[in-house]
């Protein structure tokens, strides 16, 4: 089984387990990071992952990072990243990790894409989109850490479905 060790070139990680950031127009840089406050998140109170990544954090009393997780597959790709299934070590509940390159990220001027992705899911709480538990970074890569969704993705639904999309009653 493969695991993260070439993702985890550096020591320097910087988390954010279940806080929630809150930043202005102004707050833009090479980072995911902002200025975080919690939000209760109602949908997903009771999850037992918010608890099981807690439990790391207190017990292993550092912020998340790759060795904390034990990739299972890789489970998608997009323009920004990759998508991996991922087991939080010690607790049986996975996660889908999404790693994004921060050199990509930058020379494709998509850093803000990845900032404004990373935003709006800490700010949702929607049963339809995925949980945004966590996120951390290292010297070269992003990671948003969220609820993986077991059925597929979207897209390749709607691209089976007749002309491509679907019915109203479908949808």
């Amino acid at each position: 089984m493969r695991n993260f060790s070439e993702f985890s070139n550096t020591p320097r990680d910087r988390s954010s387990p279940r806080m929630i950031s809150k930043s202005g127009p102004n707050s833009r840089s090479d980072s995911l990071e902002s200025t975080s406050t919690p939000i209760f998140k109602p949908h997903t109170g009771g999850d037992v992952r918010w608890d099981a990544i807690n439990l790391v954090t207190r017990v292993s009393q550092c912020n998340l990072n790759f060795g904390h997780f034990r990739l299972v597959k890789r489970v998608g790709y997009g323009d920004i990243g990759s998508v991996y299934l991922v087991e939080l070590k010690g607790t049986r509940t996975f996660y889908a990790m999404k790693v994004m390159d921060k050199a990509s990220l930058a020379s494709r001027n998509k850093l803000l894409r990845a900032q404004t992705e990373r935003e709006i899911l800490g700010l949702l709480d929607h049963p339809f989109l995925p949980t945004l538990y966590s996120h951390f970074e290292n010297d070269k890569y992003y990671c948003l850490i969220m609820e993986f969704c077991s059925c597929g993705s979207l897209h390749s639904l709607r691209m089976k479905q007749p002309n491509k999309h679907f019915t109203e009653n479908a949808a």
